[in-house]
């Protein structure tokens, strides 16, 4: 299936991201881009990046990487991964990000869903890569380590040695513009590849850099693997904006990291609202501050903390930037909305049937509009029931008021949001469900005042084991060899038997009450590393 194109709007104003970077290098010169947090070393103005971004490209095209070429990237938040993103968009190759939390399981998925040919990896995933089954499907030639910890041998700088900084060569078009391979948890057992192509980056970080004030000095502690690390920088080259970039986040270092680099715009969790203050905010003069999600009785408290706007929006890897709500628009704050249609963005609330619901009615969000992803790679499947013509199923569920503002009521897909992560609830229970000892398992979230939901799973043993025979430490341990850390359950609930269905699945909705005490009999919580009474635990 092809999902329609729709032309991107004019004001966008470049074709390819390497258009970009180039147009940013003109404009700001030697203004600071890229600030490493944890390395002061690490410094890179908006010239010297386009430079090396072109460096960088030829570097790539001298070890075999071609228009069209997959290739892998498994790199934490470091200057070779924004260089090698922007290098192979010059190249008309496709990039493939990797998550460095993934399981040599996860990465050898990656691989070979991705069909990926080439695979930069840090040294210090090395292990994961030795550990994945049958060997590696990229061929030894085709696997680059660089060392990301600056200083060190065998970093980008070294790899890049003797490379032109010219433009590469003129190379054959890609049709479509595919960018990125980027894999996101629903549903499905494993994560699908959405196919996004350059213009969904450049009207994303269009759009972003216009929602509110420019910002000066931005933090990012999101992944660079993931679309919300991807926009931040993005944005700063629309805007001129020095990223301050932590290779990861950290909620107890969060307050100093801003009053240390100076920032003036971060993205805010309900977790941040109940941080103790620190004297060093006063001094900062924040642009705005974006949410997504944060529950409404915080969200005043959050701009008295920073004594700026805080605004919600809504997107997903899928969509991009879909809904956000205006700096001007000061009475939504704690409404819950996360606001109207963004630019390219057209938004419909449809019944089961598709069909529009009346307004106040609560519905499934539709979206269509230009840089939309264009597929799920190698799944006709799944791509054709994510789209009716050129409306895009979100799987979530909203409402709109009369105003026409738009708000998120709950999620249709069997995903579980977890400080900021969807995973897939089909996913956790493959794994959960070949440990030892488990006949059946269904994984569930549950509320949690600090990441949003936390993942339990409820298993039925095998007949003739019991508890003693399956602790829930060996569950553990048997999900940390196959899940990436935040997938890991912290919750096991052990249950006689699942409620299902008259069709056979599981009754996940009875699950997520108060279960009837024949059924659910003991729960185990990982983070207390002790047995819950009933009732304590939130369902």
């Amino acid at each position: 299936m092809s999902v329609p194109a729709v032309s991107m709007p004019s004001c966008v104003g470049y074709k390819s991201l390497g258009e970009l970077v180039d147009a940013a290098g003109d404009r700001f010169g030697d203004r600071l881009l890229w600030e490493s947090i944890e390395d002061d070393s690490e410094r890179l103005t908006f010239a010297q990046f386009a430079t090396a971004s072109r460096q960088f490209a030829n570097a790539l095209l001298a070890r075999g990487v071609r228009p069209g070429s997959h290739v892998a990237v498994m790199l934490p938040n470091c200057p070779a991964y924004a260089l090698a993103w922007f290098a192979l968009g010059r190249l008309g190759a496709v990039m493939v990000p990797v998550n460095t939390q993934y399981t040599s399981r996860e990465l050898d998925y990656v691989l070979r869903n991705s069909d990926a040919q080439f695979l930069l990896i840090d040294e210090e995933c090395k292990a994961v890569l030795a550990g994945i089954d049958g060997g590696c499907s990229v061929a030894a030639s085709g696997i680059h380590r660089l060392t990301t910890r600056a200083g060190a041998e065998g970093g980008w700088e070294e790899w890049v040695t003797g490379h032109s900084a010219d433009k590469p060569p003129d190379l054959p078009p890609i049709t479509p513009a595919l960018s990125t391979i980027q894999y996101t948890s629903g549903s499905t057992g494993f994560p699908k590849g959405c196919m996004l192509g350059h213009d969904y980056w450049l009207l994303i970080g269009y759009v972003r850099a216009r929602q509110g004030p420019a910002p000066k000095r931005m933090i990012i502690d999101k992944p660079l693997s993931y679309m919300g690390g991807k926009w931040r920088l993005l944005v700063c080259l629309y805007a001129g904006t020095t990223a301050c970039v932590a290779r990861k986040f950290s909620l107890s270092k969060l307050f100093q990291r801003l009053v240390d680099f100076r920032i003036d715009f971060l993205s805010v969790t309900d977790p941040v609202a109940k941080l103790e203050s620190h004297p060093g905010l006063k001094q900062l003069r924040f642009s705005w501050i974006c949410a997504s999600g944060i529950s409404p009785h915080l969200h005043r408290q959050l701009e008295e903390v920073f004594s700026a706007p805080v605004r919600e929006m809504y997107g997903m890897t899928e969509t991009g930037s879909t809904l956000f709500v205006p700096i001007e628009t000061r009475e939504l704050s704690g409404s819950g909305s996360c606001g109207r249609p963004a630019l390219g963005r057209s938004c419909r609330i449809v019944d089961a049937d598709g069909k529009d619901v009346c307004q106040g009615e609560i519905g499934e969000l539709w979206v269509a509009g230009p840089g939309l992803l264009q597929g799920y790679y190698k799944n006709e499947e799944a791509t054709r029931a994510s789209f009716t013509g050129q409306w895009f199923h979100t799987g979530d569920l909203f409402r709109q008021d009369a105003l026409g503002f738009y708000y998120i009521q709950g999620r249709i897909k069997d995903s579980i949001r977890r400080s900021g992560e969807n995973i897939s609830a089909l996913e956790v229970e493959s794994v959960v469900a070949t440990a030892p000892g488990v006949l059946e398992a269904a994984a569930i979230g549950v509320k949690d005042a600090f990441r949003g939901e936390e993942v339990k799973v409820c298993v039925v043993l095998q007949p003739g084991r019991t508890m003693n025979d399956v602790l829930p430490e060996a569950i553990m341990r048997h999900s940390e060899t196959q899940l990436a850390a935040f997938k890991v359950p912290r919750f096991i609930e052990y249950y006689r038997e699942l409620p299902h269905t008259s069709s056979g699945k599981v009754a996940k909705h009875l699950l997520k009450g108060d279960a009837p005490a024949e059924q659910g009999f003991a729960l185990f919580d990982r983070s207390e590393d002790a047995w819950v009474r009933r009732g304590e635990a939130t369902r």
